[in-house]
């Protein structure tokens, strides 16, 4: 898990609750509260899977909810911090089709080639006619992440589609599928 993800999650959290509730939750995942995390930097993900249980324990947030918060503040940051991908793409499905290349464009600035593999194998794409097949695996389970950023990306495009997922690896299948049909 790269930094920005941290970063970003602790950005929500204080928007939510403010810096004392951040300061609570690295206490909690026993994080100090002087380390920071650097965006071009793998962290472990089970550090990352403690850091949201406890978002979700403070926060009184479901998984779900807090993964829909997460969501919506990826895509705010993205907006910002990479208006490019926005524009290059003419639609949704453009967009999304590039996901998983701005995914794994991550990993290039990860030495370890362990972690650089680990964030490449996430996610794969295949592209049939009338929709996106997108396959995640992931130890950290974060599909319902991936579903909203998608539905984002649809609004943002002013476009509809329908998501389903076909399998998923909390119901104990090997990786996600997710099919966006249009």
């Amino acid at each position: 898990m790269v930094g920005l993800i941290h970063k970003i999650l602790f950005g929500m959290i204080d928007n939510v609750a403010g810096e004392t509730a951040i300061a609570a939750i690295r206490q909690g995942a026993q994080i100090p509260n002087e380390r920071e995390f650097r965006i071009d930097e793998n962290y472990d993900d089970t550090e990352f899977q403690k850091l949201l249980a406890k978002t979700c324990e403070s926060l009184g947030l479901s998984q779900d909810q807090a993964e829909t918060a997460f969501a919506t503040a990826f895509y705010n940051d993205s907006v910002q911090r990479w208006p490019t991908w926005f524009r290059i793409s003419k639609n949704a499905r453009e967009f999304l089709k590039r996901q998983p290349a701005i995914h794994n464009g991550f990993a290039t600035g990860v030495s370890d080639p362990e972690a650089r593999k680990a964030i490449r194998d996430k996610f794969t794409l295949k592209e049939e006619d009338d929709r996106l097949i997108v396959h995640y695996k992931s130890p950290n389970n974060l599909c319902g992440v991936y579903i909203k950023l998608a539905e984002l990306i649809l609004q943002h495009y002013e476009e509809s589609a329908t998501i389903e997922q076909k399998t998923c690896s909390r119901r104990g299948d090997e990786a996600c599928e997710i099919h966006i049909v249009w």
